[in-house]
């Protein structure tokens, strides 16, 4: 009887880290707001962006503006990646 105890014991305790560590990370990858201006232009956004040589996130806040653009700057340099072509012919 008392190995069953320590069996669920084990087991309830690894999967409570499991759903604590899921909920952790499911909460970090939302976009939090700073504050709200009246303008959607002027809201600020945070997000929590991954660090190269660390296990921590950055906290970056910008304006909605400021993230649209960059995206938009992401989406344009990526697309003419793409359609670069594959082969240089040098003359």
């Amino acid at each position: 009887m008392h190995v069953k105890k320590a069996a669920f014991k084990a087991f309830w305790t690894i999967a409570m880290r499991h759903i604590v560590m899921a909920l952790g990370a499911f909460c970090l990858a939302l976009p939090v707001q700073a504050a709200s201006n009246d303008e959607a232009g002027e809201r600020m956004i945070c997000k929590y962006r991954q660090e190269t040589g660390t296990r921590f996130k950055a906290k970056v806040c910008k304006t909605a503006a400021q993230w649209e653009e960059m995206a938009e700057n992401n989406r344009s340099g990526l697309k003419e990646m793409v359609d670069r072509p594959q082969i240089e012919i040098r003359k």
